[in-house]
């Protein structure tokens, strides 16, 4: 019987056979290391070089959670119902509309001035002047080379027997083509006789936003109103004002707001490649859902991920401190602040077409691609301003200049505010964009030279405190009054001048009917439609004349294809030459019946063209 000892027993070394070596045989880890040497892989944990245990800091650093962009942003959900943008709050809620410029080509001084008066008297009186959390007004302004909108407009416009055929989804997709390539980069040609700067295709959008924040004490309404109530009451007349102005406004619903957003968050987006119909298509994927896209009734929403600011990103935002940009999709953006006005604006001072020297354009115009103007005004109480004026009098003691000239000042604001011209706080600043930091550099350079050209002082990028800042407080609803105490990002400004800075005036549109599409001096198009019954009031007559080579025949080839497009009409052509020749040969291959007769010694005989 074997016993089993309670204590390990000793290993007895092994003795040497005989002729063999002392080296032992190596075990599983060296085989593999070895293995790992002869095929060229060092040995694992060599390329590690601190050998340092972690620690309880090290692994907090895990958790840690860097500034982000997009918690900055107030746009929290779009609240369909009343068409308004709640913001970070829970309470305060803004709107979004879009306005139609008001044309100023060929109008007479008096007009303008009259016009001017009614937007300005809009602009007071549609706020209620409160001390705690005024209202803001926001206008934007940008130049885009997208004809999206336009096209579904015209594609709309159809009239039923000429839908679907082939002569009009023909001219939809040749004209859509032909959008996209007069919408060049850098301007399709250079106007050497009116503007006198490059044109190309594009559409100039102006964009209003009012809101109010109702935190605090001001959230409770005398009257006992919901902050959409408040906010639709005070809209509604802002709207009847400047329709009395002649200036349309219609409401944005979501997928506006976030196509606006969207194309401004994501300028080179290559998700799905980097060429531009890829951009569109990115668009178009990216696009806000509607309704029944977002779930079947009975459904619970997404815990988080469905903030409306975070669908606005596709990339990560980054800052460069240095040179005071913001970067997405690796392109830098900026914003150029106004310091002051050096001189009173005259109407329509950036946006409405002026003669300057031998050309005829806008100020806008002038200023680089991708430039977007911003206007924030805040309904500002004037019997507070009064006070702040009596206290800057009591201060302007002596009989230095300055303090003359600022008593003078002074007196002259306080006999404005009397005579119904109301002072209000707003600031103007103009957003930039470029592919790199010199193209960036060199469009600040020209922005600053055409607003001093303009009478409007900007503030030095090397003055500029918070760059960075600044880009993001003049973003839509991103402006506290609250916040800014001391009033140093805002600038007292009269009504009447922020009714000539703002960008509601431009060039005529038309009457939105696309039956006849042209374009005018700043690219964009002008619709009308002598068929419709809303644009005429009796038949008209064209007489178009010209001199030789100037494109008589071209133009009336156009407009017949577009006519003929929209209407599919019966059409009775009669011409001494061949002029239509070539389009009653393109009707006919796109399926339309054509009957060509020629008059002329020989041709035999004729039927009646009617019959």
């Amino acid at each position: 019987m074997r016993w089993k000892l309670p204590w390990p027993r000793l290993a007895t070394p092994k003795l040497a056979a005989s002729g063999a070596g002392d080296d032992e045989e190596p075990d599983g880890w060296q085989r593999h290391v070895e293995a790992l040497h002869q095929a060229g892989i060092p040995e694992p944990g060599t390329a590690v070089q601190d050998h340092r245990p972690a620690t309880m800091a090290d692994e907090q650093t895990l958790y840690e959670v860097a500034p982000s962009f997009v918690e900055l942003l107030p746009w929290v959900e779009f609240l369909p119902q009343s068409k308004a943008m709640l913001l970070e709050d829970g309470q305060s809620v803004a709107a979004f509309y879009e306005l139609v410029p008001l044309g100023t080509e060929g109008r007479e001084p008096g007009w303008l001035a009259q016009a001017r008066d009614a937007l300005e008297n809009a602009l007071q009186d549609s706020f209620d002047e409160l001390d705690e959390t005024p209202w803001v007004l926001q206008l934007y302004a940008q130049d885009e080379p997208s004809f999206d909108q336009y096209m579904q407009t015209l594609r709309d416009y159809v009239q039923p027997r000429a839908r679907d055929t082939a002569f009009s989804e023909f001219y939809l997709r040749f004209f859509g083509h032909h959008l996209r390539a007069v919408a060049k980069p850098g301007g399709l040609f250079e106007d050497t006789v009116v503007t006198r700067l490059p044109w190309r295709g594009q559409t100039r959008r102006v964009r209003m936003v009012v809101y109010r924040r109702v935190t605090g004490q001001g959230q409770n309404s005398r009257r006992g109103q919901t902050p959409e109530q408040m906010l639709n009451i005070v809209c509604d007349r802002l709207c009847g004002g400047l329709a009395n102005a002649g200036i349309q406004a219609r409401r944005m619903v979501a997928a506006d707001v976030h196509d606006w957003l969207l194309r401004w968050f994501n300028p080179r987006p290559t998700l799905l490649g980097p060429g531009a119909e890829d951009r569109e298509r990115f668009y178009t994927l990216a696009r806000y859902p509607d309704s029944a896209e977002e779930g079947e009734d009975g459904e619970i929403e997404l815990a988080s991920g469905r903030d409306f600011s975070q669908r606005l990103f596709f990339g990560q935002p980054r800052s460069d401190v240095a040179h005071g940009t913001w970067h997405f999709d690796g392109m830098p953006h900026r914003v150029l602040i106004t310091d002051r006005l050096r001189m009173p604006p005259g109407t329509g001072h950036l946006t409405g077409e002026t003669r300057k020297g031998d050309a005829i354009n806008t100020l806008f115009d002038q200023m680089p691609e991708d430039t977007t103007l911003c206007l924030t005004l805040v309904a500002t109480p004037q019997d507070v301003l009064e006070a702040d004026l009596n206290h800057l009098a009591k201060k302007a003691v002596g009989e230095t200049l300055a303090s003359e000239q600022t008593l003078k000042d002074v007196h002259e604001a306080r006999s404005l505010i009397g005579s119904a011209h109301k002072l209000y706080r707003g600031t103007l600043a103009f957003y930039l964009r470029g592919r790199d930091e010199a193209e960036l550099d060199r469009r600040g350079l020209d922005l600053a030279n055409v607003m001093l050209n303009a009478g409007l002082q900007p503030v030095r990028e090397d003055d500029e405190v918070a760059p960075l800042n600044s880009y993001l407080r003049w973003l839509p609803c991103c402006y506290n009054p609250g916040q800014d105490r001391r009033k140093w990002y805002t600038q007292l400004m009269f009504a009447q001048h922020a009714a000539n800075l703002s960008p509601v005036w431009g060039r005529a549109q038309g009457t939105g009917h696309p039956g006849i599409t042209m374009f005018n001096r700043g690219g964009g198009p002008i619709t009308f439609d002598p068929l419709n019954r809303l644009d005429r009031q009796m038949n008209a007559h064209l007489f178009l004349f010209g001199p030789t080579g100037s494109g008589k025949s071209a133009t009336l080839n156009n407009l017949l294809n577009q006519v003929t497009a929209i209407y599919r009409p019966r059409l009775f052509i009669v011409e001494a030459g061949n002029s239509f020749g070539l389009f009653s040969d393109f009707a006919r291959r796109l399926g339309l019946t054509v009957n060509r007769v020629k008059l002329a010694p020989g041709s035999g005989v004729t039927l009646a063209p009617f019959a």
